[in-house]
């Protein structure tokens, strides 16, 4: 797991997931990003050069006025889920229908990461990615949930960690989360259950295949540089 991850963890003890990740993405790599150690995104990737032509006379799925203007200064492909999680629905078939609550978190002053959080009452989902060069703690560092339950049998998708949020002085719930790289860029997802909900983090089979809903829906590759005299 990364800093990121792990100070995210560490900031979940006093504040709310959206607070404590935005925290950690601030303080994590900021001397990464004095050194200028910044992951090169694969821009020449044949989905990002159909998407930017899909949409050089249509406009892209909007987030609403404030998330666009955000996602528009972003030097990095933007991944979202294109319809609601499965691991949400599930959720929402046990109560009534929370109206969904959407914040883009990233920094218009350094915009090579972001934070798209989605608030679906009990279950809180959030995409996340950072050209900044993060370090590695070493296998074993933290404690993670296994569901026994999957046996040895392989599944297709990410592999899903599982943290008993108590365990580290949090608030009761389960977060679940994994990383998949697209583009050269390694995206995590993050999905946070209250203590109602908390069985669906230990569905790691669903909140995994959940990843194929994963698309992209911006992209603001680089201006080509002029040719040289």
């Amino acid at each position: 797991m990364s800093i990121k991850g792990l100070c995210a963890r560490v900031q979940s003890l006093a504040a709310p997931a959206i607070a404590s990740s935005t925290l950690a993405i601030l303080a994590g790599s900021a001397a990464a990003l004095a050194a200028g150690k910044l992951i090169a995104v694969e821009w020449s990737d044949p989905e990002i050069k159909s998407f930017v032509s899909a949409h050089r006379d249509a406009a892209a799925r909007s987030l609403g006025p404030t998330a666009d203007d955000q996602l528009a200064k972003l030097k990095l492909p933007v991944l979202a889920f294109d319809s609601t999680p499965g691991i949400v629905e599930k959720t929402l078939n046990i109560g009534p229908r929370p109206a969904v609550e959407r914040d883009v978190v990233m920094d218009e002053a350094e915009p090579v990461w972001y934070q798209l959080v989605e608030r679906y009452g009990d279950v809180t989902v959030s995409v996340s990615a950072d050209l900044r060069v993060q370090h590695e703690f070493p296998e074993g560092a933290i404690e993670l949930f296994t569901d026994e339950s999957r046996g040895a049998a392989p599944t297709a998708g990410p592999a899903v960690s599982v943290f008993d949020e108590t365990d580290y002085g949090g608030e009761e719930g389960f977060l679940a989360e994994y990383t998949i790289t697209r583009f050269g860029v390694p995206y995590t997802v993050t999905v946070e259950c209250s203590e109602e909900a908390k069985d669906q983090c230990r569905d790691t089979t669903q909140i995994s295949k959940d990843s194929e809903l994963l698309t992209l829906i911006r992209a603001n590759p680089p201006a080509p540089a002029e040719p040289q005299e």
